[in-house]
């Protein structure tokens, strides 16, 4: 069995949307229920016992922003990040951690401005022997602050001038400005999950300096979101080429698509549109212009779909042994990162992306994490398709071998001199 017939299971457990805070009462008893997150667990022994659960159903990435054991609202707290670390390392042998790095809700914002951008992602610079992450996603809303400064200097910024020449001149000669502005995303997400808080383009282009710097010196891996597709693609190529940043400089770079998360990355209708930002993603392997491949990139797929489209989005899937069911997002989504060619490495499901499950009548209703990831292991399944398992090939799949090893050579020339 090659590649192509498995995909490693990823489970996104609680993102930054979905708390009590971040979401307006509107008396509908079911979707309050969801919006708030009354199914995502806050608690260390229910986090210990989830992660567990969704291990034995083959989950093998786990990714997670902390969350106030109390409040269940969003933190910026490390001390959270390493105790759940440590519960997801001693329970879970192999599984891969990513941490979370957002903007949104009141806890983040109020640390930072207490302390700092530096807060939201401080938790990058935690060893992972220490209770860190072997992956922090330090690029996701917030850094598109960056894009849209450099907009300014383009009329319309499209994908083609993205990959050309004058886009990598821009980069070069590009000044972030220290104007500080009221940041908002246009993005599908909760009554207050769009509120990014005052920054400028340069606060975030130094944050985003120094994570990288941070994860350069521990020698662990480089990751990003895409929430809205051609500024995701220009801020990762941005990120990449400049001399500053250099992301994705160990040869490793992972790309997590949030497949409907905003109207400028919607939900794809067909295979075609999903494979588009597939393969500008898969593009990010060379630089502007020239030939060589410069890197490796694993893309990581999720449907990232609010309970009030849910319904909208239950359509027919064009694609696969199954071609004209009716399926969820999520279902639909499986079915295409099992096609030969999808290109995904990582299959994303969890309470972050879509906190329900739709049933077959295109009905939502409460869910969880471990429940997602049956359906996620399902639909895969039916469509030839096994999760990964096998330690060994994750980490040559994502890049870990490779980084591990250039480090060890660099130590041997190091023992040499």
């Amino acid at each position: 069995m090659n590649n192509r017939n498995r995909v490693i299971l990823g489970c996104a457990s609680t993102g930054a949307k979905f708390t009590p805070l971040n979401h307006r009462k509107t008396g509908d008893k079911l979707l309050d229920e969801i919006y708030t997150g009354v199914d995502i667990p806050v608690r260390k022994d229910d986090i210990a016992l989830e992660a567990k659960n969704l291990y034995e159903i083959g989950v093998r990435y786990y990714h997670y922003h902390a969350r106030n054991f109390f409040s269940r609202e969003q933190s910026t707290d490390n001390t959270v990040y390493q105790a759940v670390s440590r519960l997801v390392q001693s329970k879970c042998p192999d599984m891969l951690i990513s941490f979370g790095a957002s903007r949104n809700g009141s806890e983040i914002q109020e640390s930072i401005r207490r302390t700092g951008e530096w807060e939201r992602v401080s938790q990058c610079a935690i060893p992972v022997h220490l209770g860190g992450a072997h992956f922090v996603t330090i690029q996701a809303a917030i850094e598109l602050q960056i894009i849209r400064d450099l907009e300014r200097r383009f009329k319309n910024l499209t994908q083609d001038l993205v990959e050309d020449k004058k886009f990598a001149e821009a980069i070069r000669s590009y000044i972030p400005s220290r104007d500080v502005e009221e940041v908002t995303i246009n993005s599908n997400s909760t009554a207050r999950g769009s509120n990014y808080g005052a920054s400028s383009a340069h606060v975030q282009f130094e944050t985003y300096r120094q994570a990288l710097e941070w994860r350069n010196r521990m020698h662990l891996l480089h990751e990003v979101e895409w929430v809205q597709f051609v500024r995701s693609y220009a801020m990762t190529r941005f990120a990449i080429e400049h001399p500053w940043l250099q992301l994705g400089g160990s040869g490793q770079l992972n790309i997590t698509l949030l497949f409907g998360f905003s109207p400028k990355l919607p939900f794809p209708a067909n295979y075609a549109e999903f494979k588009q930002v597939v393969n500008a993603a898969k593009r990010l392997e060379f630089d502007i212009g020239k030939p060589e491949k410069r890197r490796n990139i694993t893309i990581s797929a999720g449907a990232a779909v609010i309970p009030d489209q849910a319904a909208e989005n239950f359509k027919e899937v064009d694609v696969g042994p199954f071609a004209g069911e009716k399926m969820c997002a999520l279902r639909r989504l499986a079915v295409y990162a099992a096609q030969p060619d999808s290109g995904v490495d990582i299959f994303r499901f969890g309470m972050e992306d879509t906190p329900y499950e739709v049933d077959g009548q295109g009905q939502i209703n409460r869910t969880t994490n471990v429940r997602l990831g049956q359906i996620a292991l399902a639909e895969l399944q039916r469509n030839g398709v096994e999760a990964e398992l096998d330690a060994e090939r994750i980490s040559d799949r994502l890049g870990l071998t490779s980084v591990c090893d250039a480090y060890l050579e660099t130590l041997k020339t190091l023992a040499i001199a």
